[in-house]
């Protein structure tokens, strides 16, 4: 019984290390307030946790972890192919506008005083995963793409990090779903994929189901 209740106070601490980094930012972070969120003293996170920049690798490894059960949970559904990725990509997004620990992670990346922190490499999974469900769309005769699945993948996680970016800084994004939208249809027809009007609306649609 121990262990489990072990894993959960770790899962604890790293939700509240990711609410203090998303209000504050990670210069003005500290194990003290971090500590405060829980009600516990600092020294009860050192058995996890020994720095803070040790949590903010956690906060970041967290995040990217969880988008393979995402793709899990789709696929159970029985989405596949083009499909799988848009509806992928409105669960990613409610995320990063409603999860305080991917928000967090997001902000940590391109935070300036994080100079010196491990972080996990950004990105690689997004286009690992992007890269394959293009392939799997292109082996169902979804697309007719200008570019493979590998370079067609950088561009669409390229441009939907840049659609987050821009609803984080000027909206707290709060109309990234509505981006989302205009980027998959903007996208699309780029793919070969004629019908974005009645697929894009209907995906986002059921990606609140998530």
């Amino acid at each position: 019984m121990a262990q489990p209740n072990s894993a959960a106070r770790r899962d604890a601490i790293i939700r509240a290390a990711a609410a203090e980094f998303d209000d504050v930012g990670y210069a003005a972070a500290s194990l003290s307030g971090i500590a405060g969120r829980l009600q516990r003293t600092k020294g009860a996170l050192s058995y996890h946790f020994s720095s803070k920049a040790q949590l903010a690798h956690a906060v970041g490894e967290t995040q990217y972890s969880q988008w393979e059960d995402v793709l899990q949970a789709v696929r159970a559904a029985g989405y596949s192919g083009i499909d799988a990725l848009i509806l992928v990509s409105f669960i990613v997004g409610a995320k990063f506008r409603d999860d305080v620990l991917v928000r967090a992670a997001i902000a940590l990346q391109g935070d300036a005083g994080l100079q010196g922190v491990e972080m996990p490499t950004p990105f690689v999974g997004w286009l690992g995963m992007t890269a394959r469900l293009l392939a799997e769309a292109e082996s169902l005769g979804e697309l007719d793409a200008a570019l493979p699945p590998e370079e067609a993948a950088e561009v669409l996680v390229e441009a939907f990090v840049g659609a987050q970016d821009i609803a984080r800084r000027l909206t707290r994004l709060q109309d990234l779903d509505e981006r989302l939208r205009r980027y998959w249809l903007l996208c699309l027809p780029g793919l070969g994929v004629r019908d974005g009007s009645s697929r894009v609306p209907r995906l986002a649609d059921e990606a609140t189901a998530y």
